[in-house]
């Protein structure tokens, strides 16, 4: 047995890759479907439409490459390493491109959704105890609540990221999240 992802995941991937490539709206089910080579009923099964696969991918957890955990670990301190995963969330918009990012916010808005607390997720509770721990080794000079510090982190890489994109990506994203990260944190450089 291989790791062949599941119907669920392949569709979601196609889906992505399709969007990425041609855009949202010139995308279709039938398409989506026979690039995973699956009935129309079987991405019912999973999906209720096509903004069902945007959310999907936008707020579901990130995944951690190797190479990111590589990063996250060779960081000097943990000020960086909350830095670090704080980039994987930044690395996920910048993979699926400003024009996407901008059909996820208008889905969001149109489906009067929220987004899970920014504390709900494994990650979520990683950051934030990576923050006490930065706090209490004084590298972080930001003494509010570790859950606080983190939820603000969120709010400034959803605030970067809507910027970014309705200005069209006519910025680099990740380097304007790190700055304004390392300005909420008060770090020395």
């Amino acid at each position: 047995m291989g790791n062949k992802p599941s119907i669920k995941e392949a569709l979601l991937t196609a889906a992505i890759d399709l969007f990425i490539k041609h855009g949202f709206d010139q995308v279709t089910i039938n398409q989506i479907c026979k690039e995973v080579d699956v009935t129309k009923t079987a991405f019912y099964y999973y999906y209720k439409s096509k903004d069902e696969l945007i959310i999907d991918f936008f707020l579901s957890d990130n995944p951690i490459s190797n190479e990111d955990l590589m990063s996250i670990f060779s960081a000097q301190d943990y000020a960086n390493q909350v830095l670090k995963l704080m980039e994987i969330h930044i690395k996920h918009i910048v993979r699926a491109g400003y024009q996407l990012t901008k059909e996820f916010y208008r889905v969001t808005l149109r489906n009067e959704m929220l987004a899970p607390a920014p504390e709900q997720s494994v990650v979520g509770n990683i950051i934030i105890t990576l923050i006490q721990r930065a706090q209490e080794a004084g590298q972080i000079k930001n003494m509010a609540p570790a859950k606080d510090i983190h939820r603000t982190l969120c709010y400034i890489s959803n605030g970067v990221s809507l910027f970014w994109s309705m200005s069209n990506g006519d910025f680099d994203v990740m380097e304007e999240s790190r700055n304004r990260f390392k300005n909420l944190l008060m770090l020395d450089s």
